[in-house]
């Protein structure tokens, strides 16, 4: 019994140094037991000499630890590991640069609403404002947790042993509440190692059962009679309908009015993009049919989105969303957004899931069914998307060499199974939205807020580790790949079979299109040798030395070959795509990125 006990990594009955009997814990335990409660089951991190106690913990626990080589691994991982799941994994790091390193990965969880509990060690309390190694104490002792705080839900500085495991439970609760999203416990070293008896006790899980918030029921009648009386509603999901699993409520709520709906990036999925009423997304790039929609609705139904800039196109009322006249429906968990880009009819702050369950059966109640099918906006839609397809379509048959990014994705969509998971990178992430098809909302992972290149080449372990049983495919750019190439290493160390297909363009292509709009050089933005030759390492080769698999691929007739058995190996796999160096993506909205560096827009 004492083995087995030991086994769990808890000390038999003793006397603690407090002269307390009962069984005895560390801290390091503590959190380790919570989160264990909490459903956690993996920590990826990397060690360090402030967080010894917390391996040695996790070694004798239920919980499974990936290390990495880079700490922003680690927090893209599970960051993308709670895209995947909806549940929360950790991230361990050492004091200072250990937690710097993670901040990155920290931010993109943060922007886009991806739970994950943050452990970093810290200086021995005992030693705070003395110097002690790597303490951040410029304007302050121990100051690191400041650094982080802007990037995280909440952040804990623990200040006793015997509050570990409670704020460890707080912790998971805040991490899942509302909008999901990091936090962080800056624990002092010797707070882990420290001891206590079985008077502190580990906190149980304190979920609810249901962590949906719902609306009031005036305020689901009077939008269920808005969209009703409305001439032209459209539905616009962003993240938050994406995330909140309303798919079949909100297809049945679009398919009984007859509304057309329209996405951000981060949305896609909400409603299967080949649906009918599906009618693409609105950004920068975006889709035609889409900015017209958003341009003459009457009424504008938005679930879960920000409206930031690059979904509105910066703002310009000629583009993308007119307010006024149109009128706005704002639901999102977060009290804040309502309003803050546009103002609003309503605002409603609860769950979109909920949200939208609720407001589904009080259509249904209201009004009947409508014959949308035969209705001349339809028709108009219809023909739109079946345009836009026939476009893309043409595009994706070409044989050109390079290869064309349109070509890539449309033979990554043919080979990847429906339920395949998807990531992509900053640089390529329009030309995805446009071309793409996500059918599940957790099919596909864009980093949209804090927009982090490379992001995705870590978070598609994450998504593995989360979904083993379905094929992940992570598209990035060369750029983004070599910033955060240590992901290959750790995929091999601890057999992740996750596929990258990297977009060989010598260069950071989707920078140097402005670049040279504007004609200010070349300088940065393309990989050249000393005497002007394009250069990038032989990924394929990369991929070998880290003791992956790769191919290269140029010639576009080898592309799927190369997709199936990058996807049937099982292994870790590197795809050294050559694409043409200036994607040919269709721009229906804008960016005043443009107007400022032609110097037009200076106020």
């Amino acid at each position: 019994m004492v083995e087995a006990v030991r086994a769990r990594g808890v000390l038999p009955e003793a006397i603690d140094e407090n002269g307390h009997r009962g069984r005895v814990r560390s801290g390091a335990q503590a959190i380790v037991e919570t989160l264990e409660a909490y459903g956690v089951r993996f920590v990826f991190g990397m060690c360090g000499h402030t967080n010894l106690a917390m391996l040695g913990a996790i070694e004798q626990s239920s919980l499974t630890f990936i290390g990495v080589r880079h700490e922003q691994v680690a927090a893209h991982a599970a960051d993308g590991y709670f895209r995947a799941t909806g549940e929360l994994a950790a991230v361990l790091t050492t004091i200072g640069p250990g937690l710097t390193n993670a901040l990155t990965g920290i931010g993109d969880a943060a922007l886009d609403g991806a739970g994950m509990v943050v452990v970093a060690g810290d200086v021995p309390s005992y030693l705070a404002g003395r110097g002690g190694f790597q303490e951040l104490d410029l304007h302050g002792e121990a100051q690191q947790v400041e650094m982080v705080r802007p990037l995280v839900k909440r952040a804990w500085k623990v200040a006793s042993r015997e509050g570990l495991a409670d704020i460890a439970g707080r912790a998971c609760q805040v991490a899942l509440a509302d909008q999901p999203g990091p936090v962080l416990l800056d624990v002092p070293m010797n707070f882990f190692s420290a001891t206590f008896s079985d008077e502190i006790h580990v906190a149980a899980q304190r979920l609810p059962a249901d962590r949906r918030r719902y609306a009031a029921e005036g305020q689901v009648s009077r939008v269920a009679r808005m969209l009703i009386d409305a001439e032209r509603p459209v539905v616009y999901a962003g993240g938050g309908a994406a995330r909140s699993g309303a798919r079949d409520s909100l297809v049945a709520l679009a398919e009984h009015l007859g509304v057309p709906v329209v996405t951000t990036m981060s949305g896609q999925g909400a409603i299967p993009q080949d649906h009918r009423l599906c009618a693409g997304y609105t950004a920068t790039v975006g889709t035609p049919l889409a900015h017209q929609l958003v341009n003459s609705a009457d009424v504008v139904l938005a679930l879960g989105t920000r409206f930031g800039e690059m979904e509105t196109s910066s703002y310009d009322h000629d583009v993308s969303f007119r307010v006024p006249p149109t009128q706005v429906v704002q639901v999102d968990l977060d009290a804040t957004q309502i309003g803050r880009a546009y103002p609003v009819a309503v605002g409603v702050v609860a769950e979109v899931g909920a949200f939208v369950e609720q407001l589904l059966g009080e259509v249904r109640a209201a009004t009947p069914r409508r014959d949308w099918e035969s209705s001349a906006r339809f028709a108009t839609i219809r023909d739109e998307i079946r345009a836009w397809r026939a476009d893309i379509a043409e595009a994706r048959r070409s044989d050109a060499t390079p290869i064309a990014v349109e070509r890539l994705l449309g033979d990554i969509r043919e080979v990847l199974p429906r339920d395949g998971i998807f990531l992509t990178d900053v640089g390529i992430r329009h030309q995805v939205a446009q071309q793409f098809d996500v059918y599940e909302a957790r099919d596909h992972y864009v980093a949209s807020g804090w927009g982090t290149m490379g992001g995705s080449v870590a978070a598609a372990l994450g998504a593995k580790v989360g979904a083993p049983d379905r094929a992940v495919v992570a598209e990035v750019g060369d750029g983004a790949f070599t910033s955060i190439l240590s992901a290959v290493i750790t995929a091999v160390e601890h057999d992740i079979p996750v596929v990258w297909v990297v977009m060989n363009n010598f260069g950071y292509s989707s920078i140097s299109v402005y670049q040279h709009k504007h004609r200010l050089g070349a300088l940065g933005t393309t990989f050249r040798t000393p005497d002007g030759q394009p250069y990038n390492p032989d990924f394929a080769a990369l991929a070998a030395a880290c003791g992956a698999l790769g191919a290269v691929v140029t010639d576009p007739a080898d592309l799927k070959p190369a997709l199936r058995a990058a996807l049937d190996s099982g292994r870790p796999y590197v795809l050294d795509v050559h694409t043409e160096p200036a994607p040919r993506t269709r721009a229906s909205g804008r960016w005043d990125v443009n107007d400022i560096l032609s110097g037009n827009r200076n106020a």
